[in-house]
């Protein structure tokens, strides 16, 4: 009787696969200790950055601080306290020059613009306050006659010819009555710029001088030139 023999077809068992997925869990094991080696070297040099940089700036800070005090000790602070109270008052007297109205300047604007025939008997003078900064002019004056009056009121009108266009605004002749003496009463009102008859103007213009060269006159002198004659 012949003996049969029954064979097995269970798979046996691979330990390939096994033996690749450890390699795999090694290899990313080795990484994440790189990257994590690496961050804490990062983390290393940039704390030491920090602390230089600190150390730097306190070393920095104490420097300063050092020649400043060395500043400190060199300024005499009366002096500084003597000049700031010289500033002060400097600024004070510029301010009150700049803004010093010189009277005498009125009256000679009066003066050029005055027909030779009319006189004025009075004149008051008030600040404006607005942001002109004008003077208003009030003159009370009297002309021999109506015609007087127009004549001056015409003068008035083309103030050009007086260089007083950019001076005197505004000149308005008012109120003409006629006196019993034939003569006509009337008042003049205008404003003046103020900027052009401040005192520091009038004393800029009279600082403005015109030297002319010297010259030298021989009266009844004549020079001559030597003549050497060779015989």
């Amino acid at each position: 009787m012949e003996t049969k023999f029954q064979t097995s077809f269970i798979p046996k068992k691979n330990m390939a696969p096994v033996s690749q997925t450890s390699s795999t869990s090694g290899s990313s094991t080795s990484i994440l200790l790189i990257i994590g080696v690496f961050l804490f070297v990062v983390s290393v040099l940039a704390a030491a950055g920090v602390y230089g940089w600190q150390v730097y700036l306190n070393s920095q800070r104490n420097t300063y601080d050092q020649a400043l005090k060395s500043l400190q000790s060199n300024i005499d602070v009366q002096q500084i306290a003597i000049m700031k109270v010289m500033a002060s008052k400097i600024d004070l007297a510029s301010t009150i020059l700049q803004n010093h109205v010189a009277v005498s300047q009125v009256f000679d604007i009066i003066s050029k613009l005055t027909a030779s025939n009319i006189r004025f008997v009075s004149m008051d003078l008030q600040a404006q306050t607005d942001k002109s900064n004008n003077i208003k002019l009030s003159l009370s004056g009297v002309a021999p006659s109506y015609d007087a009056l127009a004549f001056q009121a015409d003068q008035l009108g083309h103030l050009e010819n007086l260089d007083l266009r950019n001076i005197v605004t505004s000149p308005i002749i008012q109120d003409p009555t006629q006196n019993q003496n034939s003569t006509v009463s009337f008042t003049l009102s205008a404003n003046i710029a103020s900027a052009n008859i401040s005192y520091l103007k009038s004393l800029q213009s009279s600082l403005v001088t015109t030297v002319s060269p010297p010259t030298t006159s021989f009266s009844g002198t004549t020079v001559n030139s030597p003549v050497s004659n060779n015989h």
